[in-house]
This record gives C-alpha cells, sequence and structure tokens, in this order.
C-alpha cells in the first residue's frame, strides 16, 4: 500500500509540469488523492485547496522582478505533495480511515456491538452491499 501510495503522490507531481497545466484541475485531482491517503480532514489537501495564482496588482507589486504566479503555485503544490511523500517513506502508509469513509456513527455502532451482534449484521448484508463496504474500506 505504501508504494501505492506514493506511486499516486508523484503522478500528481508530474502532473504539475504538464504543458496544458490547470490549476483547479490539478487541485481537484490532488484533493482527491490526498483525502485518499489520509483521510477527508487532511491538512495537506486543504493547503492544496487554497492554492492561486495570484496576479493582483499588490502580489505583483509586493514581489521581486523574477516573480511567476503560475510557477510559484506549482512549486508550493510540489513541496505539499513531497512532505507527504515523506510522511509516508518515514512512518509507513496511514491507517484507514473508516470514521472519514462511513461516517463515526456507523463506526461507533460498530464498536459498540458485542461479535455476534456484528456477524449477524455482516451476516445480513446482501454480497454487493459487502463487496462495496470493503471497497470503500480499502479506498
Amino acid at each position: 500500500m505504501k508504494a501505492q501510495y506514493i506511486k499516486l503522490l508523484k503522478k500528481q507531481i508530474t502532473k504539475l509540469e504538464d504543458e496544458h497545466f490547470d490549476l483547479e484541475a490539478w487541485k481537484t485531482s490532488a484533493i482527491t488523492v490526498l483525502q485518499r491517503i489520509f483521510g477527508a480532514s487532511d491538512l495537506r489537501a486543504k493547503q492544496i485547496e487554497q492554492l492561486k495564482i495570484d496576479y493582483s496588482s499588490w502580489a505583483l507589486r509586493d514581489s521581486n522582478s523574477n516573480y511567476k504566479p503560475v510557477e510559484t503555485a506549482k512549486l508550493k503544490g510540489k513541496e505539499i505533495l513531497n512532505t507527504a511523500i515523506d510522511e509516508i517513506e518515514i512512518f509507513g502508509a496511514p491507517e484507514n480511515h473508516a470514521m472519514d469513509v462511513l461516517g463515526q456513527d456507523f463506526v461507533k455502532k460498530l464498536q459498540e456491538m458485542n461479535e455476534n451482534e456484528r456477524h449477524k449484521h455482516f451476516n445480513d448484508m446482501k454480497k454487493d452491499e459487502l463487496v462495496q463496504l470493503l471497497m470503500t474500506l480499502m479506498g
């Protein structure tokens, strides 16, 4: 799983060099990948969401003559993703985010059930419901 997560993040970094780069489209896919790996409340996803290409007169006035708004946004995005890769390489793949995926109430109910109740609950589910549940948990 660790290698797959890193591969996904590196693919997002590669997209930053695309000839027809579109920041908003890239942000959407990068946020999706980060949330899939680290959960919906991941701060990196929020940082990516806040990236913008700032052509305002204030940004241009306060910057040096080498300021390139698109390149600055790309650089920030790349750093955020590289930090995520470093974290996975050092600490390993993150835990599954069952609470993010299924909702806190669902997970809490399962935790409150005893083993027999959980067995009955899952036994009563249709095959396609179980498959969907497992696919959701696997991310």
